[in-house]
């Protein structure tokens, strides 16, 4: 209900108002038709007189919009007699009066007379003050040393008193331009306010006219910005935030230069468009009209009019996602609105809160807080859409998910609460987004993007009052969406009981919004509108109705004000009575048309504003019903979405990120699965991989533990990397289980092969305080002695995202993205070496403190783009096994021995450690010891060229080892290079009873051996292991047996050099006393593309060859 009685005024709307109000009241249902022509019938001057006598001169007076307006009657010397006996103490009253009231935008343009630009109407709401008015007018008239006079001789008998006269003083000085004096009468305003915090309720109206004047003359008063960051810091906390609050918030940013009135803030933009939950409530007690600042990656609201929605220029369906740096926390908070529902974080990180623009509907717990973001400053914001599901986080973790349906609000926005000033940057929407041509504004029964205009403030039952939505079928089975509103039978028919649903999202752009509407004379009736303009459509005519604000109004409008518009087709309208009739309103440019029922009855313009105009539906609720049907909204809107660095609010890429190298660069890309770990594509420098690392088909799972100290587990690309590069990593089920003051991280680093091996870092960590971060390091070497420097901490509470290091020249730069988005948020950068990577420079996995710490991931997909790639980018399996085996058969020199034959005939091997003859085979015996030694055979002849090798064998005995060690069958092969490289193909057990296929190498680093896991399988049956050269390339080779499946474990480029006798060997080793390993050797098979040998056949005792120390687990 939104009669119009003076009972219903709130208790902080003016007494002037009130009675403003209730002659309105006393006037319904008496309008004439000569009425309808008559200013839109105001309140006369004569009425207010009449209203003056009936209620008293003092209640009268005491409005200052009343007294302005009054003045502005008058000529100067009257009007200037007239304010200064209103604000200067008199016998009637005997303090200063120093206040403030508000005009709404639309009223007539009588107030603040000195100001006034000819207009009828005010465009936007205005801070009305006589004491403002007199001592501007002082100024005109060269009267303002008078004045001053006048005001500091009144004696100030009371604090109050006292801090008006200073403010009056203050005002006067900045009108003249004097600062310095201004400054000075302000000081002392200030130390009042710092000796009694109290008063900051009884200075709001001081504070807002000498901010609001500061604003204009003296923007860099520091005294003013200390009372006006008093007074806003004192009512921040206030849910209830009148409209002095709301334009000091406005004053304030003035002054700061974010924006002023007429600037580029104020135009709309050309991708996005603001618009305001604007209701009787916001408009009628004037509120600042929105002042957004939107630039090229950058949207601000500067202060606030309602709840702030900025739209983007196309309805999206489909499947998009929107990624932003969203304001935070400290009452800036920004949410994205998706579906007609939009979702954010309440302040205390632990509870989300969700709602559509019309109310919040619920708060839920998150789960364990989110990291704070108070250093931060923003929260990264994401919302993915896809499958009929809205899933909103922050910081990476999924706070919200809101099922959507396929017709649902397609209007994507930005929202900030009326309490707040926020924003975005670096917003960018991706994806396959479907753009349709025209939308039905009817998505569900919610009512989704509408809103009930005269909605009081608060929370309520009832949000849309009476309105309503329905969506059936009729005969044919075409959708009917209908919009109804009753008539009000409880008011007499001619109260002017105004209702109007609008349509949030403007109409902005050229289009026609078409529906069809129940006419019944006299019961139902439906009427358009656009902004404030309501077209009341007549059997006689078009009128132009202009909107009032109930109870909240200012304009002293009439709500029943109507004005005729001129007839377009020279006939009335063509309404259909006790039928639908169609009506259609299209824009172009600043022209409204109205068709009805295909012929044109309308034709009006648009009014400037700084707020673009909303459609919506209107009836008078006192006189009929409504009914509306099927509106459809088709829109010159843009069908396509605008590449990323085409977008108005994405940032542009960051220039030293451009790949700027003359060189194209080349590219490796890598899914893991399964398989990775065979084809020599990685390795694995750190950790046991028969512990650490498990391929399976959705990724790379690597894993650590830590009883004390740091350990980590890390997997490297076998792949050279100079020059300019980029390398992002993908994972994902990040998990840390550590003790507080320990630290547990997912990382990637790069490692370059420079004197001091510098090295940079990205991870996402759990840190000593168990924060959930995003931290960069470079480490260096100065002076003989390496440093770290960590730096970029930025919180981070998903389990998943890609983390990115990028070289540009002598600079490395860090960045991140949350999930699987390629929305990747800059960390920052550093100085770094141009030098090439080390072999193995690329390196991805996790890093645990103990004690009692363990720490895992999975990596799903890794891309290198470098000026400079070599080394093993990725094999074919299958078809490597398949040219293998088939080449095989071509290398002219064989060697083959089946000891389940002739265990005991001349061979061309070497053995130590206990080895004995037995049907089955050659057994091979190997007890366990603490340190690292084997049982086993030696080739004694010496191989060149390409060559093949397997061992057939079968395992008798194969014990779990002692913690920390191995237990293991090895086929290798040691080269003759420098470093004497050796390969082997291994079956490995650990101490937690897995057992898998290895590929190792050792390889000699700064003088000292280095062993690395080059492959990596969980195979626990086999039974064959190859090691193959064709050219520089060796392969390892595990299988079920001969003519059974294989796989490769792994692959690296060598030498070409030969293999020395005794170099080919077949070992058993067993880690840890008090267990024994046993295993049958049945054959080993030779090719090669030569064989050389150096001996008689025989079986030889021998001394042990050089030991294999333990593969370490950190090296």
């Amino acid at each position: 209900m939104h009669a119009v009685f003076p009972w219903q005024c709130p208790s902080q709307t003016s007494r002037t108002f009130l009675m403003a109000v209730f002659l309105a009241a006393s006037w319904v249902g008496v309008a004439t038709a000569q009425d309808k022509n008559q200013n839109f019938n105001a309140v006369t001057r004569s009425d207010l007189t009449a209203f003056g006598e009936i209620f008293g001169e003092q209640t009268f007076i005491e409005s200052g919009i009343v007294i302005c307006r009054n003045a502005s009657m008058l000529s100067p010397s009257d009007r200037y007699e007239y304010l200064l006996s209103w604000v200067i103490p008199t016998i009637r009253h005997p303090g200063f009066r120093v206040t403030a009231d508000f005009s709404a935008a639309g009223a007539p343009n009588w107030v603040r007379a000195s100001d006034r630009d000819g207009a009828e109407y005010s465009e936007h709401p205005m801070i009305v003050s006589p004491a403002v008015d007199l001592i501007r007018l002082a100024g005109q008239l060269e009267s303002s040393d008078a004045l001053r006079r006048r005001i500091t001789n009144c004696p100030a008998t009371s604090p109050r008193m006292k801090r008006n006269q200073l403010t009056l003083l203050a005002l006067i000085a900045m009108q003249q331009g004097d600062a310095a004096r201004a400054e000075q009468h302000l000081e002392h305003l200030v130390e009042a306010v710092r000796t009694d915090e109290s008063i900051s309720d009884e200075i709001g109206y001081e504070t807002l006219l000498l901010a609001d004047e500061a604003a204009r003359s003296n923007p860099s008063s520091l005294a003013v910005r200390e009372l006006v960051l008093f007074v806003i810091l004192a009512r921040q906390k206030d849910y209830v935030r009148p409209a002095w609050i709301r334009h000091l918030v406005a004053a304030r940013a003035k002054m700061d230069g974010s924006t002023a009135e007429g600037s580029s803030g104020h135009e709309v933009s050309p991708q996005w468009y603001i618009a305001s939950r604007e209701r009787a409530f916001e408009h009628g007690n004037a509120f600042p009209l929105p002042s957004p600042i939107i630039g090229t990656g950058h949207y601000r609201n500067l202060w606030n009019y309602g709840d702030e929605y900025l739209f983007y220029q196309s309805p999206l369906r489909g499947s998009f996602t929107i990624d932003a740096l969203a304001t935070g926390f400290g009452y800036q908070e920004a949410e994205l609105m998706v579906g007609g529902y939009w979702a954010g974080l309440v302040f205390d990180h632990e509870q989300c809160l969700t709602g559509n623009i019309r109310e919040e509907l619920s708060r839920h717990n998150i789960g364990r807080p989110l990291t704070d973001t108070g250093s931060y400053g923003y929260l990264r914001t994401r919302v993915h859409v896809r499958d009929g599901t809205a899933t909103t986080s922050i910081s990476g973790r999924t706070i919200h998910q809101q099922p959507i349906a396929d017709s649902a609000d397609p209007w994507v926005a930005i929202r900030t609460n009326y309490r707040i000033q926020g924003g975005v940057d670096n917003l960018r929407i991706s994806g396959n987004p479907v753009i349709p041509d025209s939308l039905e504004m009817i998505d569900s029964e919610e009512l989704l993007g509408w809103y009930d205009y005269f909605q009081a403030p608060g929370k309520t039952d009832h949000p849309l009052a009476n309105w309503s939505a329905e969506i059936g079928t009729e005969i044919g089975s075409s959708v009917i969406r209908e919009i109804s509103d009753p008539q009000v039978t409880r008011l007499p028919n001619g109260s002017h009981d105004e209702h109007l649903l609008r349509y949030m999202r403007p109409m902005v752009e050229n289009g026609t919004i078409e529906y069809e509407f129940w006419y019944e004379p006299g019961k139902t009736m439906a009427h358009p509108a656009l902004g404030r303009n309501c077209f009341l459509i007549r059997e006689d005519g078009v009128g132009l109705h202009r909107l009032t604000d109930g109870r909240f109004d200012r304009s002293e409008l009439r709500p029943g004000n109507e004005r005729s518009i001129d007839a377009q087709s020279g006939s009335p309208p063509p309404l259909q009575s006790n039928a639908w009739n169609q009506l259609s309103l299209s824009r172009r440019g600043d022209q409204i048309r109205l068709h009805l029922n295909g012929v044109l009855i309308c034709e009006s313009k648009i009014e400037p504003s700084t707020v673009p105009p909303s459609f919506g539906l209107f009836h008078f609720a006192d006189q009929t019903s409504l009914r509306v049907r099927n509106p459809r909204w088709e829109g010159d809107w843009p069908k396509e979405l605008p590449s990323r660095d085409a977008q108005q609010l994405a940032a542009k890429t960051e220039s030293f990120l451009k790949w700027t190298s003359t060189n194209p660069g080349e590219e490796m890309r890598h899914r893991f699965d399964g398989s990775s770990m065979m084809t020599g594509s990685f390795a694995q420098p750190h950790g046991d991989p028969t512990r650490t690392v498990n391929a399976t088909d959705r990724g790379l799972v690597v894993r650590q533990s830590s009883d004390a100290g740091f350990r980590g587990a890390y997997v490297a690309p076998t792949i050279e990397v100079g020059g300019d590069f980029d390398v992002i990593v993908s994972y994902d089920q990040f998990q840390c289980d550590s003790l507080l003051e320990r630290v547990g991280s997912v990382r990637v680093r790069v490692i370059a092969d420079s004197i001091g091996s510098d090295e940079a870092m990205i991870q996402r960590v759990e840190d000593r305080r168990n924060a959930q971060l995003i931290q960069c390091m470079k480490m260096f070497t100065t002076e003989g002695n390496q440093r770290r420097r960590y730096f970029g901490q930025v919180p981070c509470d998903g389990d998943s995202g890609r983390m990115k290091l990028s070289r540009r020249g002598d600079t490395i730069h860090y960045s991140a993205a949350d999930g699987e988005s390629d929305y990747f948020y800059y960390l920052g950068k550093e100085s770094f070496v141009v030098d090439d990577l080390v072999r193995l420079g690329i390196q991805f996995g996790v890093d645990i403190e103990g004690p009692a710490g363990k720490v895992s991931g999975r990596f799903t997909e890794m891309y290198v783009r470098a000026e400079h790639l070599g080394g093993n980018t990725g094999i074919d399996e299958i078809a490597t096994i398949q040219s293998l085996n088939q080449n095989v058969a071509q290398l002219p020199d064989s060697f083959s021995h089946d000891f389940t034959e002739s265990p005991q005939t001349r061979t061309a091997f070497s053995h130590w450690g206990n080895s004995i003859k037995s049907d089955e085979g050659l057994k091979v015996t190997s007890p366990g010891t603490d340190d690292w030694t084997s049982a086993g055979l030696a080739f004694q002849n010496a191989i060149a060229g390409d060559f093949d090798i397997s061992l057939e064998f079968a395992t008798v005995k194969f014990p779990k080892p002692a913690k920390d060690q191995n237990t293991q069958v090895l086929l290798e092969v040691e080269l003759s290079d420098k470093d004497r490289t050796q390969i082997s193909a291994t079956l490995t057990k650990t101490d937690e009873n897995t057992v898998a296929a290895q590929a190792l190498a050792r390889m000699k680093y700064d003088g000292r051996f280095l062993y690395q896991v080059i492959g990596n399988q969980a195979i626990d049956d086999v039974n064959v292991l190859r090691v193959v050269r064709r050219g520089s390339q060796v392969f390892c080779v595990a299988g079920h047996g001969p003519g059974q499946s294989e796989s490769i474990i792994g692959t690296m480029v060598t030498s070409q050099l030969p293999i020395d006798p005794n170099n080919v060997r077949v070992m058993l080793h067993t880690g840890g006393v008090g267990r024994t390993s046993q295993m049958i050797v049945q054959s080993i098979r030779v090719k090669a593309a030569n064989i050389a040998s150096v001996r008689p056949y025989g079986i030889i005792q021998s001394s042990t060859p050089v030991s294999q120390p333990e593969i370490p687990n950190e090296p």
